[in-house]
Formats: C-alpha cells, structure tokens, sequence
C-alpha cells in the first residue's frame, strides 16, 4: 500500500508561506467528495512519486485519512523543476476511473540489433478506465517482433486485462521502426564558385563563344 500524509489548508495562506514550511499546495476532489484544500510534504511526496506515478493508488493518512486518490495534475516549473501545485482525484473502490498509464517495453527488437533501423517510441502513455483495484502500475509492450523497417505496434495490437477500456484511439502507433535517415555529404564548393557574379558582367567563357 501507498501512503501520503496530507494536511488541510487555509487557502488564505500564500505560496511562499507553505514554501517555507517544505510543503506543496494540493486540492482533493472526486465525484463524491466535496473539493477541499490541501497540502503535503514536497519531500515525501517526491519520494511517494518515483514509486507510485499517476496510475498508482494512493491512501490519505493524516488530516484527510483513508481516501485512495491517484495523482491528476502536477504543475512543475519550467525552470526551477519547483513542484507549485497538484491535484489529487479520489476515487471509489468499485467505480471505474480514468487514469494515464505508461508505456514499457520490453524484448530486443531485431531490426535494431541488426542495425536495420532504430525505434520510433512516439506514445509513451496509454489512456484507460477501470476500477481503482485493476489499474496496472504500466503496460508492457514486446518489441522482439519488430524486425523490418516500417513495423509498428498500434495500441490495438495490445492485450489488456478484462474490465480495462482504452480510452485512445487504438489506431494510434506506439512504437516503430524507421529508417536510419543518412546525411547527403555535398561537394565542398572551390573559391571560383564561391566569388559572387556581378551584374552585367560576363564569365570569360561566355565570352569566347561570343
């Protein structure tokens, strides 16, 4: 089980203020749970964060306890990498959510071994809803299969367990193979071709023809 401390908050209090503190401001909200305030621990939350993601469930302990919530929103600065504030969406046990899952692969593609291609991840994250017990931590996606130039891997190429609806377009490629794109190497130019032509001035082939 994930846990997360999560403190109310007076949404008088100013940014820097809970800055001081060490803490990140947060919001709660469900279907069924009135919108409330909140705040937690940026350190600890940081650490809960590498484990859980945005697919993991997560349980409140502290002044808003025993809420399983999933990480909906997280605003980062550009910049600074400043966590400014989260959104926590509270789910029910038995009611379907939807939630961002990522994408893993996994196998050796035989193109790339063999230097055929290289792969094209273009979809990193897969959109789906189900209830809170059967989210998966990640979706794993084999690329032993991709031996040639222009296979791919669609979403709907891709098993899931029962109960789980895929939100995206299945017809979406998550991974590809391409081909390895080969600079055209120009002729260096000499100092003749380089000099600019004047107006009106003629090349002194041009003339001896005349």
């Amino acid at each position: 089980m994930i846990e997360l401390k999560v403190l109310k908050r007076d949404t008088a209090d100013k940014t820097a203020y809970l800055r001081d503190k060490g803490l990140i401001p947060a919001v709660m909200y469900g279907s069924d749970f009135e919108s409330i305030a909140v705040s937690v621990d940026d350190i600890e939350f940081r650490k809960m964060y590498r484990n859980a993601g945005t697919s993991n469930v997560i349980t409140t302990t502290g002044d808003v306890a025993g809420e399983m919530v999933l990480v909906q929103d997280m605003q980062v600065h550009v910049v600074t990498g400043v966590i400014l504030h989260l959104d926590f969406k509270v789910v029910n046990k038995g009611e379907a959510t939807e939630v961002v899952v990522p994408v893993e692969l996994t196998g050796e593609s035989p193109a790339v071994k063999n230097n055929v291609g290289i792969l094209n991840f273009t979809h990193e994250e897969i959109k789906i809803e189900t209830v809170p017990s059967k989210i998966p931590d990640h979706v794993e996606v084999d690329i032993s299969k991709l031996e040639n130039i222009g296979d791919a891997i669609k979403i709907a190429d891709i098993k899931f367990a029962d109960g789980v609806k895929v939100l995206d377009d299945t017809d979406i490629t998550v991974v590809s193979i391409i081909a390895v794109k080969e600079e055209v190497e120009s002729e260096p130019m000499s100092a003749e071709d380089m000099q600019p032509e004047r107006v009106g001035e003629k090349k002194e082939s041009d003339e001896k023809s005349e």
